[in-house]
């Protein structure tokens, strides 16, 4: 990969976990927290449902800052644009459409397939 190419997605890497550090305001530990005080049965379980879809969302954000930061680890490991399943380089033009891609898209397809197949998360 040319280093024009690896800097600009590295930018893309680090605005990416700008963003989502900058509107991460949740914090794990004050969903939990339960209004006791409810009395209607629809407002409580609106309540549960508005922190279940609110806890969804943080775990997601963590998830994705983490690959974001992996990434980044990888560029500076040198090994950033690597297939993990053949080694192989992984095109440019799907690490600009997702910039924390692990595998190449046939690896990915691959992948996918078996999941589907046995239910199981691969990765």
């Amino acid at each position: 990969m040319k280093k024009k190419d690896l800097n600009q997605l590295k930018k893309i890497l680090i605005q990416q976990l700008s963003d989502l550090l900058g509107r991460s305001d949740c914090s794990l530990d004050g969903l939990n927290v339960t209004d006791n005080n409810i009395s209607d049965l629809l407002d409580r379980a609106s309540q549960i449902s508005e922190r279940e879809f609110s806890h969804h969302l943080c775990s997601r954000e963590k998830l994705h800052m983490r690959k974001i930061e992996r990434s980044l680890q990888d560029i500076e490991e040198g090994v950033y644009g690597l297939c993990e399943q053949c080694g192989e380089d992984i095109s440019l033009k799907r690490l600009n459409a997702r910039p924390t891609a692990r595998y190449c898209i046939d690896c990915k397809t691959q992948l996918e397939k078996t999941e589907k197949l046995t239910g199981i998360d691969a990765n």
